[in-house]
């Protein structure tokens, strides 16, 4: 993906409130183009598979095929976009990363907020639609303060643990 061009982005919640809120906060961003939105798991995939976004803004907590099972669903995929999670449920977070998520976002989504994560994308643009099949972590999620930060594998040098 072009580096000049933006993120061709899928916005995918049951909630027509968020989805507006969503469309407005992108519409707010360069770096963002959105090319679609769905309101369940199976539309989300019917999308996918028909427009090949780069980034899906993807709620969790959705009737039949949850945004989980979504992203589970592309982890059979040669070629897979970004996917940032935007919900209301803290408690998700660790599924989140399980399956390969570039950021988590909680409800109501500010605009700052989603240019980090919109830009943490834009960082990694080369492996934006890359393979999963790797088995070696290259990347590991740590909380910091009120947030998940992304460290990459290569830049560290020592772990220590606390007690868990």
């Amino acid at each position: 993906m072009p580096a000049d061009r933006p993120l061709r982005t899928l916005v995918v919640d049951d909630e027509p409130l968020a989805v507006e809120r969503l469309q407005v906060l992108c519409a707010r961003l360069d770096a963002v183009e959105l090319v679609g939105a769905a309101s369940d798991g199976e539309a989300a995939l019917r999308l996918i598979e028909a427009l090949s976004p780069d980034l899906i803004l993807l709620d969790i907590s959705m009737p039949g095929l949850d945004g989980l099972a979504v992203a589970r669903a592309l982890e059979r995929r040669p070629v897979r976009p970004a996917l940032v999670f935007c919900t209301a449920f803290d408690q998700f977070a660790v599924s989140a990363f399980d399956v390969a998520a570039s950021d988590y976002l909680l409800k109501p989504v500010e605009l700052e907020r989603l240019a980090k994560a919109v830009a943490r994308v834009s960082d990694a643009a080369p492996a934006v639609g890359r393979t999963t099949s790797s088995p070696w972590v290259e990347e590991l999620w740590v909380p910091h303060r009120s947030e998940m930060i992304r460290l990459s594998v290569a830049e560290i040098d020592r772990i220590e643990a606390e007690r868990d």
